[in-house]
């Protein structure tokens, strides 16, 4: 629909850039026109008035003419109209002095007229031609007339023009900065009844003229722009809804299989405490030692899914709620190192600690602190490489008031494209044809808050086969 909207918008604008256009070119094109036939016009008077004033047959008898009437040379036209090619007088005669005589002669009087003017404009369309373009063109009256028929056809905008033959050569420049006549400006022939070898023309340019077409066409612009606005609202609203349903889903699924893994434990438990009950169990060594495995096992298995029902219960809120504590960051990492390297000895990795930081002490939630380190180590774990024994290394050092943290492993590494959207919720990065890696893309998003939450930050250093290292800082304690 919005996309509808807009195409009619654009094709709107396009066709009103075009009409705005057209109009002005025509505006322009007729005021030229126009003045082509004054500046026409204003040669033929100025000729027959040379005429009129000459000692000539002809002029004598167009003097006479014209006193006859009672006008003045430049005021002929008001007095002869032309009907049917025969110049007959524009006012009519009224029946009471409608003497038969008078008429005929005031009819033969003008056939005279009509013959005479004939014969001068016969004579002017022989000799003008001869002369020098300069000499027939009056720059001022030109500029008059062009500026006035500009005006009347609602143009208003400042014009340069010049005369120049047909190819372009400057006969006349009526400006202090000559403009390229074949460039970008509009062009009309002058004397277009001369049937001339080397005929000259009338050029204007407009300075302005892209200014004056931009500015009207941004009359239409507010209207694409609230549509344009509509439209990206409507996108953005569109993805967010697709989001919120994706990870809608996602969530379920997450529920939906954590509740499958939660009955699991709890049912072997189940079984386990009952067979508990059983006398024979009871008096059966081996079978309660393999109980108590199973129970133990289910138990830190059970452990783990709350685990991550805790971690995903972090994202239901705008703001955790930590009970922050002064505490030794190196103490809480030795202690939590000591207990993960049985994990790795029983994998054949190596746990690596380097506790530099000189001030260890530092406000933070002793649980949810615990848990990033976990969840990085356990990450180290599961992107380990079969080829190489697991070597993982934690180091402290401290840096401008704050205590910062690296956890480094030698495993598969996280391709370049990857690393800038480990941190996103349920994302995973892509593991090829490694489908025994379990997960739901919420423990290194978990990590993030919970360091965030802590003011600090937290940032990834990886290469592909070589390992992963992530280096987070929070603020010392003072």
């Amino acid at each position: 629909m919005f996309v509808v909207l807009l195409f009619l918008q654009l094709r709107y604008i396009v066709q009103t850039d075009d009409l705005i256009r057209t109009r002005f070119q025509d505006a322009v094109q007729r005021s030229m026109f126009r003045t082509a036939e004054s500046v026409e016009e204003e040669e033929v008077m100025t000729y027959i008035e040379d005429i009129v004033n000459s000692d000539t047959p002809e002029g004598r008898e167009l003097k006479e003419l014209f006193e006859s009437v009672n006008v003045e040379v430049r005021g002929m036209q008001s007095v002869f109209q032309t009907d049917d090619s025969i110049l007959v007088p524009s006012y009519k005669l009224r029946s009471d002095d409608a003497d038969q005589s008078f008429t005929e002669q005031k009819y033969r009087q003008f056939l005279r007229s009509k013959k005479l003017i004939d014969v001068v404009t016969a004579r002017l369309l022989n000799d003008a031609p001869n002369y020098n373009i300069t000499s027939r063109i009056d720059p001022e009256y030109m500029r008059k007339t062009l500026n006035y028929n500009l005006r009347n056809n609602g143009v208003t905008l400042d014009f340069q023009f010049a005369v120049a033959d047909k190819w372009g050569k400057h006969i006349h420049t009526f400006n202090e900065v000559p403009f390229d006549v074949t460039g970008d400006c509009y062009k009309q022939r002058l004397f277009p009844s001369e049937n001339s070898r080397y005929p000259y023309y009338l050029y204007l340019y407009f300075p302005d003229e892209h200014i004056f077409l931009n500015q009207s066409i941004k009359m239409v612009l507010p209207s694409l722009l609230v549509t344009l606005v509509l439209l990206v609202i409507c996108i953005i609203t569109i993805i967010y809804i697709f989001k919120q349903r994706w990870m809608y889903e996602v969530k379920n699924d997450f529920v939906n299989n954590m509740t499958h893994e939660l009955k699991t434990p709890v049912s072997s438990i189940s079984l386990a405490s009952q067979m508990l009950n059983d006398p024979n169990v009871v008096k059966s060594p081996q079978m309660l030692a393999r109980i108590s495995q199973v129970i133990k096992e289910e138990t830190k298995r059970l452990s783990n899914q709350v685990e991550k029902v805790l971690q995903t219960s972090v994202f239901e809120k705008e703001k955790t709620n930590l009970v922050f504590k002064e505490d030794n960051v190196n103490e809480l990492i030795e202690t939590i190192s000591k207990n993960y390297s049985l994990k790795l000895e029983n994998l054949g990795g190596k746990l690596v600690v380097n506790l530099c930081a000189v001030n260890a002490f530092a406000m933070i939630d002793e649980l949810h602190f615990s848990n990033v380190i976990y969840n990085l180590m356990d990450n180290a774990v599961k992107y380990s490489r079969t080829d190489v024994p697991l070597i993982i290394t934690i180091s402290t050092w401290n840096k401008k008031n704050r205590i910062f943290i690296s956890i480094e492993d030698n495993g598969i590494g996280i391709k370049k494209e990857y690393q800038k959207h480990i941190f996103d919720k349920f994302y995973r990065v892509p593991t090829g044809n490694r489908h025994d890696v379990k997960g739901f893309g919420l423990g290194l998003a978990y990590v993030k808050k919970i360091v965030n939450d802590h003011h600090g930050s937290i940032k990834v250093e990886s290469k592909v086969n070589v390992g992963t290292k992530f280096i987070f800082d929070i603020p010392n304690v003072e």
